[in-house]
């Protein structure tokens, strides 16, 4: 999953790719705090609804404060900005990353936290 969920192409490399995105004591760090907290069940509890077909209530949801996207292109599911509006009717920000997956945190840090900080500029805006 870590390397799927990265890139792609990363599938058909012999390794999966893990050492490209992540070290391996990133890797492990990120396993052992699912395993020392017990939360890795509750971490996959959407992606089962979801899959299940019991998440669509969640999905009926429209989340109405400011807010704002940033689409990875390796992310399992991309969802058009477009689209965004039917969920997020108050969508201030959208970005299209030009790297990056699931695990966007980890992969792109500094993009990430450059987005997170331009969308925050916008909402104070807002509030003014």
């Amino acid at each position: 999953k870590f390397s799927t969920a990265t890139n792609k192409d990363n599938r058909e490399l012999a390794d999966g790719g893990l050492d490209k995105s992540f070290t391996k004591d990133e890797m492990l760090t990120e396993v052992m705090i699912y395993w020392w907290t017990r939360s890795i069940t509750s971490s996959m509890r959407l992606y089962k609804e979801m899959f299940s077909g019991t998440g669509s209530e969640v999905l009926s949801m429209q989340v109405t404060v400011p807010a704002g996207v940033a689409a990875f292109p390796n992310e399992i599911t991309h969802v058009p900005e477009s689209w965004c509006y039917w969920g997020y009717p108050n969508l201030v920000h959208y970005t299209m990353m030009p790297s990056g997956g699931h695990f966007a945190a980890l992969e792109e840090p500094v993009l990430l936290a450059q987005d997170i900080r331009t969308f925050v500029r916008k909402v104070e805006v807002l509030d003014k």
